[in-house]
């Protein structure tokens, strides 16, 4: 499917939509969870599973059960994990430049990519059957490669000369690319299928350093601080949607966007203070994390329900908070 045949068909669905006021069951692909996008390095991997939470704690993958509540090591014997993933109803993970099957104990190498090697801020990404790795060369280009997860043959499909990031995000079978510097922004679409890559918006109006990124059936958003940006698909042009720090009080950093959701957050010596908004800037949940003392906190991933922050306490270890962002309450998962 060509990219211009999509950006028709999500016009047509949302005008269909807003037309008869009815809901819509999607056919795309479910096939890869989103819900934990990884952009940072250095803060906890999270992915939702069947029994519940894996994540990656040191050299170890742990689990955290959803109906027992109880913690556990799961696999062990990683050096530094890089990425850790649920797909097609298994466990993901990537340490010293290799991708690995997880099960329980067990640890079953599929490849190696040692294109990873001198890549930085990298970003990983399974879907459709493929297991696709975005990041910065020592050039400073941004480099896009996909892997088959059938035999570990990689194929570059996007490179950007002079970029500062570039960010990932699959939807049906296009995966969206998002890349740019001080001077330039560009977004462009991969047909997962054909290997065809379009150019959907390059220009130096608006232009972002290290954003969140997101596509839905409606449109695209970005972040740049604490503020939201969107793709429209019929203008092709890119706006700011709101922006947290409009009353200028407060210095919010957008940690996540999903579909219907942004998250952004803040730290002072009161505590963490996580705010949520709904896409179209409405606000939904405030919630305080009452910390002590020089403790840091960051947004580190989320799933329908919970915005889970990584709570560093120094010489006191780590931990996970997550936030129910539909009622503000929260509890300590390890």
């Amino acid at each position: 499917m060509k990219i211009k045949n999509i950006l028709i068909m999500i016009t047509a669905l949302v005008i269909g939509m807003s037309l008869c006021g009815c809901s819509m069951t999607s056919g795309l692909s479910t096939d890869s969870n989103m819900n934990f996008d990884q952009y940072g390095e250095g803060y906890p991997q999270i992915a939702e599973g069947d029994d519940g939470y894996y994540y990656a704690d040191g050299s170890s993958v742990g689990i955290y059960y959803t109906a027992s509540g109880e913690t556990a090591v799961y696999c062990s014997g990683f050096g530094s994990i890089d990425y850790l993933g649920y797909y097609d109803g298994g466990v993901y993970a990537v340490s010293d430049n290799t991708l690995y099957f997880v099960t329980e104990n067990i640890k079953v190498k599929q490849f190696e990519i040692p294109e990873a090697e001198n890549l930085t801020n990298k970003q990983f990404v399974m879907h459709s059957g493929w297991f696709i790795i975005g990041g910065l060369s020592e050039y400073g280009t941004a480099e896009v490669m996909r892997y088959s997860l059938e035999d570990g043959v990689c194929e570059t499909v996007y490179e950007l000369l002079d970029a500062d990031y570039v960010r990932l995000c699959p939807y049906s079978d296009v995966l969206y690319i998002l890349s740019g510097n001080s001077a330039n922004t560009e977004l462009s679409g991969y047909d997962l299928d054909s290997g065809e890559t379009s150019v959907l918006y390059s220009s130096g109006d608006c232009v972002f350093t290290a954003p969140f990124f997101r596509v839905t059936v409606e449109a695209a958003y970005m972040s740049e601080g604490g503020a939201v940006y969107v793709y429209d698909v019929t203008s092709g042009g890119i706006s700011m949607s709101f922006d947290f720090n409009s009353d200028e009080t407060t210095v919010y950093e957008i940690g996540g966007i999903v579909e219907y959701y942004v998250f952004a957050g803040y730290s002072d010596d009161s505590g963490y203070h996580l705010y949520v908004k709904d896409i179209y800037g409405n606000d939904k949940v405030v919630t305080d994390i009452a910390l002590s003392d020089d403790i840091e906190a960051v947004i580190c991933g989320n799933d329908s329900q919970r915005v889970f922050v990584w709570v560093n306490s120094g010489s006191g270890g780590s931990s996970i908070i997550a936030v129910n962002f539909l009622n503000g309450e929260f509890q300590t998962l390890w």
